[in-house]
């Protein structure tokens, strides 16, 4: 299947709103749940990953319906999914994994299914489209006003595919009930596991009705799979209807909050090439306060794509906590990790709360419940942007917000489209720029201005390298982020290193909401100062031995903190310079080493760290081939006891060791002031690979007698093997 990034965007919403039957059972006038197919289940065909023997599909359909395909699709794609199918939920769902099909659990038995995604994977039916309906017997509707079709399903889509639901009375043409395509729902829409109930209005005189499932124009954009048919007086429990309730921006309540938020999320776009293209409204709010880059995870933890980038900004957690490792949102701990627009609801329900976008898997995934949430519908980013801002614009001029999302996707389909190096990305770079300006304009043009105390959020969920992201490339890990208003230092660049998941927490200090340290949020407000030791020093040396970087990234030294100690006994001029033993550097500093091993995911670790890496040290002359060793201790400067009975070392530690012959040892030693010493921590790489990936270290030990002071060293003794990334150490006496 190739996922379409892309998403198409008119002023609807994803709210999908229950429809409640009756306490009593509606009256069925028919039904189907396909079992009855079981006995003509035959084996694969043209399928490779089901196991043969597997008895799961056929093209027979139940008695008194019908199938009506494309003749054009003849001999084309694979035969088991050559038009509307029967298959078991474990034939179909063994065809390919982690594309939701596994999520249809109302389905059982045998269910029906029309498999374009699938049906593609064979016999290159290359724009062949994928075009069939399936119809069912004519049931007797003589005397009803209404009927329901409910019915379960698993759908998906990405354009140009469209579906809908027809009904034929007493033969005559179909009349379309609803339709489901890119204009109705946007791109990569999932709609899965849901009860739908279709009301269906009567013709007076009409004595049958047939129903057709149509599914058209497709080719490889997913699939539509139901089950547990049936034509009923009302709607089933727990059914939906099958479009979205539309919302528009005058369904907003009135804001209750002087403080207010308009936070503007834009995709896919690279912090250098922005400076290439120049953003006059952008660089204009950001010089009022902070305005630089802001670096995300590489693929150690999850990959550089829009899923977990938004994930990041919205939920205030790395995806190593909210588990949003791609763009299908699978294993997304919601419950745990909501947006910070849903929390804040619950916080203060009084807020007024928006949301405007065009990437509808951030609606049906990640963004819960806004007081209103619009899904922009329309045949490209440019049309949907226009939408999305006229919408926001409405809202800033008519209504009265406390806290805004306004989501931009034109420079991210224009980089997928024609690469982030093209002439084409600049001027979607200043289209939207411009459209941040109208924003932040209609902002300052509110009557209330003055009375109120407005911070404005920008930031982009991920760079951009070639046509795409996802990999560990700087330019793909190279967001950035803007902030302006009370309590952000206006010193235009950033002071430190802002993260994503700061973005929540600077929100919810200017809305005055608590935040529960249960809820073990990654991020800080921006502006907080820093009170790690290693953040005092300077690190700006350049290049020695290693390659030129790119611009911007900080730097490296040998300097400590005040009373901070190292110990080197790495061999005098051997390997690379930056390296020869514990250092303090930017954390991009040390990414851009070596991408693709890792170092990109010390996402904790923020402003200045101290690393060791004898893999990087080794680059230049392979010392370690000859024999000799990294070997190199930091260790802090000695803390007074005051009669404490234990002590607590807290750090962030990223920490890699491979088991590929060559050696290293790694410990974490307190040495008290008379004599003793204890191990609290080791790793080896003898006991085979290991990787602690941005990991808080929590250690203790408890004091001996006689002590009344202690320090702490991280020593490191290693051949060409890992490394080891430290950053805001504290010891503390209990």
């Amino acid at each position: 299947m190739r996922l379409r990034l892309t998403a198409l965007t008119a002023c609807t919403a994803i709210v999908l709103a229950g429809i409640v039957a009756p306490a009593a059972t509606a009256a069925t006038i028919g039904s189907e749940n396909f079992d009855s197919l079981a006995g003509t289940l035959q084996p694969r065909t043209t399928e490779t990953g089901i196991p043969a023997d597997l008895l799961g599909w056929t093209h027979t359909a139940p008695s008194g319906w019908t199938v009506t395909s494309a003749d054009s699709m003849t001999g084309k794609g694979m035969d088991e999914w050559r038009g509307w199918s029967f298959a078991t939920p474990q034939f179909w769902t063994a065809a390919q994994t982690g594309q939701g099909r596994e999520s249809f659990t109302k389905a059982g038995g045998v269910l029906a299914v029309a498999e374009n995604d699938e049906w593609d994977d064979a016999n290159s039916p290359g724009d062949q489209l994928f075009e069939s309906t399936l119809t069912s017997p004519a049931y007797a509707v003589a005397g009803k006003s209404k009927v329901y079709v409910n019915y379960d399903q698993n759908y998906r889509q990405t354009g140009p595919q469209v579906a809908a639901v027809d009904v034929s009375f007493d033969g005559g043409a179909p009349q379309r009930q609803f339709t489901y395509s890119t204009a109705t729902l946007g791109d990569q829409v999932y709609r899965e596991n849901e009860t739908i109930a279709v009301p269906v209005t009567v013709p007076a005189g009409a004595q049958s009705a047939k129903i057709s499932w149509v599914i058209e124009d497709a080719q490889n954009d997913w699939y539509w799979a139901i089950d547990n048919m049936s034509v009923n007086d009302d709607a089933r429990a727990g059914a939906v209807p099958p479009l979205p309730k539309v919302q528009t921006p005058d369904d907003l309540p009135n804001g209750t909050s002087a403080a207010k938020v308009l936070f503007v999320d834009l995709d896919g776009m690279r912090w250098d090439k922005m400076q290439q293209a120049g953003t006059p409204n952008l660089s204009a709010v950001g010089a009022t306060g902070q305005f630089g880059p802001a670096y995300i995870q590489d693929n150690a933890i999850a990959g550089t794509n829009s899923g977990p980038g938004h994930s990041n900004m919205f939920t205030g957690v790395w995806p190593d906590k909210h588990n949003v490792l791609d763009n299908s949102f699978n294993g997304y701990r919601k419950s745990q990790y909501p947006d910070f627009i849903t929390r804040a609801e619950g916080l203060k329900p009084e807020l007024s709360t928006f949301t405007t976008l065009d990437w509808t898997p951030l609606n049906t995934y990640l963004i819960d419940r806004p007081d209103v949430k619009l899904q922009q519908n329309g045949a490209n980013q440019q049309i949907t942007d226009r939408q999305s801002t006229d919408a926001a614009l409405e809202v800033l001029g008519k209504h009265n917000p406390d806290l805004m999302m306004v989501y931009l996707h034109d420079v991210d389909a224009t980089g997928h489209s024609l690469g982030s190096d093209s002439p084409e990305y600049l001027q979607a770079i200043r289209r939207v720029d411009a459209k941040f300006g109208e924003l932040v304009a209609a902002v300052k043009a509110r009557a209330t201005y003055k009375d109120e105390r407005w911070l404005i959020v920008a930031a982009t969920d991920h760079g951009q390298t070639g046509f795409g992201h996802g990999g560990d490339q700087h330019t793909s890990r190279q967001g950035w982020i803007l902030a302006t208003g009370p309590g952000i230092p206006t010193t235009a660049t950033l002071r430190r290193e802002w993260r994503q998941v700061d973005i929540m927490p600077t929100v919810y200090r200017h809305l005055g909401l608590p935040i529960d340290p249960a809820w073990g949020l990654d991020g800080v407000p921006i502006g907080a100062r820093s009170n790690d030791p290693f953040d005092t020093v300077a690190a700006t040396s350049g290049v020695v031995d290693e390659a030129t970087k790119p611009a911007g990234i900080g730097g490296w030294t040998t300097a400590l903190p005040t009373s901070w100690t190292r110990v080197d006994k790495t061999p005098a001029g051997s390997g690379v310079t930056e390296y020869r033993g514990w250092r303090l550097m930017s954390g991009e500093f040390w990414t851009t080493s070596e991408e693709g091993q890792g170092r990109g995911s010390f996402v904790r670790g923020r402003d200045v760290i101290a690393v060791a890496d004898p893999d990087e040290w080794n680059d230049k002359g392979d010392p370690a081939g000859g024999g000799a060793l990294f070997d190199s201790a930091l260790t802090t400067p000695w803390v007074p006891l005051r009669q404490a009975a234990g002590v607590q070392v807290d750090y962030l530690s990223h920490y890699k060791q491979v088991a590929a012959g060559q050696p290293q040892d790694a410990k974490v030693v307190a040495e008290f002031d008379n004599g003793v010493k204890r191990v609290l921590w080791t790793a080896s790489a003898a006991d085979g690979a290991k990787f602690d990936i941005s990991k808080a270290m929590h250690l203790t030990t408890a004091v001996p007698t006689g002590a009344a002071k202690v320090r702490v060293t991280w020593h490191l003794k290693a051949g060409n093997n890992g490394y080891w990334a430290i950053d805001a150490p504290k010891v503390v006496a209990d």
